[in-house]
């Protein structure tokens, strides 16, 4: 056996960022997983609870196909988008890959925030980082909601909720990184939650 034979060429070692957003480039490659969207079943109430203003400037944070923030865009709200994978949004309103326990710095706030099934999916050691960033780019509101349950579909690239728990664990969590904080409950399994 030659020497370059017998050599094995080591897979470079990812960060959990790098990883996660592999996971979720191959998820929103299936056409079967780009059907849902759990968020906009409740953004008419997430509207009403928030009572924004028209105009008002909106972040969909964790977008993923963004028919929340393009229904939002129709009723008059100034948004933008913001997911892990860059195949998430196909649309033409303002889009920003990134991480959201990674944000870049020059994101600025917008007034109001939407966060739909996308908290149960971070990693549990950033739920925090994800909290704090939302909060420091949310003048107003942001509406939260989280399932409390595992999610045995579209497995193949790994877990997708990462960070199950009771929704007292969560309450903790949002009572760290905002003053004021409203629930409600979805047959115990979501917490919606309006936060400012």
């Amino acid at each position: 056996m030659s020497g370059a034979a017998a050599q094995k060429v080591a897979a470079p070692i990812m960060s959990l960022s790098e990883s996660e957003g592999a996971k979720y480039r191959a998820v929103w490659g299936n056409a079967q997983y780009r059907v849902v969207s759990p968020g906009t079943r409740h953004l008419q109430g997430a509207i009403q609870w928030m009572a924004p203003k028209h105009g008002a400037s909106f972040t969909d944070w964790g977008c993923g196909t963004g028919r929340v923030a393009e229904e939002l865009s129709e009723l008059g709200f100034d948004v933008r988008l913001v997911d892990i994978a860059p195949n998430a949004y196909v649309g033409t309103l303002p889009f920003t890959q990134a991480c959201l326990w990674e944000l870049p710095e020059s994101l600025e706030p917008t007034e109001y925030g939407f966060c739909a099934d996308v908290m149960e999916h971070i990693p549990t050691e950033h739920v925090d980082g994800v909290f704090a960033g939302i909060a420091a780019r949310t003048r107003k509101k942001c509406f939260f909601q989280i399932a409390l349950f595992h999610d045995n579909y579209f497995r193949e690239s790994g877990p997708l909720h990462l960070s199950v728990f009771p929704p007292e664990w969560w309450q903790d969590k949002i009572a760290k990184h905002y003053r004021h904080a409203e629930y409600r409950m979805v047959k115990r399994k979501h917490l919606l939650a309006v936060v400012s």
